[in-house]
């Protein structure tokens, strides 16, 4: 539990102000928080230091641990959403609920029943018949998240993917263990390491990361945008690319902007396949992005303007979308003594882009899913 407190506070003092997915981390931070007390609590006085005069508490304090045992799960997936970006409909929300319906029913029934857990006149705690069901319920939901995610992977960076993707397996490994020996208490124990595991592979890092792509923001690029032009090189130099979507605009007031954001999450995870190993892949702000390699020679940039062009060429071929994504890209080598500022060197690749922009509309582009200007 001090763990789970430290967590919380780390997360307050980087996040600040809390948008829908830090909601979500803190609820299943704070359920998380809040099983563990109530197992404690069943512990103590339900099994290790019994009192007839407690039963009823520890029957008041098994009931809400049991109905609360899915939440975790619920808002797993929920927090799965909002890194997605995907809005939840009222069906989705329904369908997420239904195996936390049925738990709380036979829960609450079960102080009467004795379906789910018992607690005699003693105030003995032990669990009921039927409590494989709580199992199913919440193994539903464990169980259901990868595949979830499996199916949207295109929509996450591979980074994030992998983290949510493994988030459930300690808890399940876990509570395999805790059901096959009672007594052993370590199910929430191992969803505060997922969720330790969580924070510092997705949460610590949003602070550097766009909210729709994933990607690098404009922030994090400049920082090291800097860092690069403080130690540029004359030889196989780092290299720069500035690249916007032609016609946004209209794919917005078009389509709307539901499908404007769709074009900016598929053109970003492109830009992550054709990125050389370790580019700072960013959306610079709008719909432009931006990319920093490293030390490369002209040949592996030239390269990679191709691997673009064949994989924008080939989602367009597609038809995910009605008209054709279009590109128009600047790009500029960090060269040694060639620009007095990096802002000199950033308004140099910002008018390689608009060159490029300018080309797109010329006759002899037409066709193509990125026009491409370099310069040297």
């Amino acid at each position: 539990m001090i763990v789970l407190l430290v967590l919380v506070y780390f997360f307050f003092k980087q996040q600040g102000k809390l948008d829908t997915e830090g909601r979500m981390f803190l609820a299943l931070c704070a359920t998380n928080f809040a099983l563990l007390a109530l197992e404690l609590a069943i512990d103590v006085l339900g099994i290790v230091y019994p009192r007839a005069f407690l039963a009823p508490v520890v029957t008041g304090i098994s009931l809400l641990f049991y109905v609360l045992n899915p939440v975790p799960g619920i808002f797993y997936f929920l927090y799965i959403q909002q890194v997605i970006g995907k809005r939840c409909s009222r069906k989705f929300i329904l369908l997420l609920l239904l195996p936390w319906l049925a738990n709380a029913v036979l829960s609450i029934a079960s102080p009467l029943t004795g379906w789910l857990f018992q607690v005699n006149e003693q105030s003995v705690y032990s669990r009921g018949p039927y409590f494989a069901l709580l199992v199913v319920f919440n193994y539903s939901y464990l169980l259901a998240g990868p595949l979830y995610l499996i199916t949207h992977h295109s929509q996450l960076q591979r980074k994030i993917f992998n983290t949510l993707l493994v988030f459930p397996f300690p808890v399940a490994i876990a509570g395999v263990l805790q059901i096959a020996f009672f007594g052993v208490e370590i199910l929430w124990v191992s969803l505060t390491i997922s969720l330790l595991i969580l924070f510092f592979n997705v949460e610590a890092s949003q602070v550097n990361r766009d909210y729709l792509t994933g990607l690098f923001n404009r922030r994090y690029f400049q920082k090291m945008a800097t860092l690069a032009f403080a130690k540029k090189r004359a030889v196989n130099p780092q290299w720069a690319v500035l690249l916007d979507i032609d016609g946004f605009k209209f794919i917005n007031d078009t389509y709307g902007h539901a499908k404007g954001d769709e074009a900016l999450i598929l053109v970003a995870r492109i830009l992550e396949q054709i990125a050389p190993p370790q580019t700072v892949v960013s959306r610079y702000g709008g719909d432009e992005f931006a990319l920093l390699t490293v030390e490369l020679p002209k040949l592996e940039i030239l390269t990679m303007y191709e691997r673009l062009e064949q994989k924008l060429s080939a989602s367009n071929s597609n038809g995910i979308f009605p008209d054709s994504i279009t590109i128009s890209a600047g790009c500029a080598p960090l060269k040694l003594k060639e620009y007095a500022d990096l802002d000199a060197f950033l308004h140099h690749l910002d008018m390689s882009m608009y060159k490029a922009k300018m080309d797109s509309k010329k006759t002899n582009t037409k066709g193509r899913s990125v026009v491409f200007h370099l310069c040297e």
